[in-house]
């Protein structure tokens, strides 16, 4: 039989992290937007919603902004992981 859970032989531990994770990434999609606003307000000074929905990122902060998504999913997924790698 396949193994349904992930980090706990409980279900409800597993269903908590789904929690934890969902939160996560609303937290990182605010922080995403926020960044948006600031740059924003740095260049300009004011910000509109077209400014933000229609916001795409120089290549220079697409790199930043992936070294910091993934810090930010590091940073909420390490004690998760290598508390597995202990364990197996």
């Amino acid at each position: 039989m396949a193994k349904d859970y992930f980090l706990d032989e409980e279900p409800s531990v597993d269903r908590v992290m789904k929690v934890v994770v969902a939160l996560a990434r609303e937290t990182y999609v605010l922080k995403d937007r926020l960044g948006i606003v600031e740059r924003k307000l740095d260049e300009k000074g004011v910000v509109t919603r077209a400014d933000l929905d229609g916001y795409k990122p120089s290549a220079d902060e697409e790199k930043d902004i992936l070294a910091t998504r993934d810090a930010f999913v590091e940073s909420i997924l390490s004690p998760i992981v290598s508390q597995r790698i202990d364990v197996e």
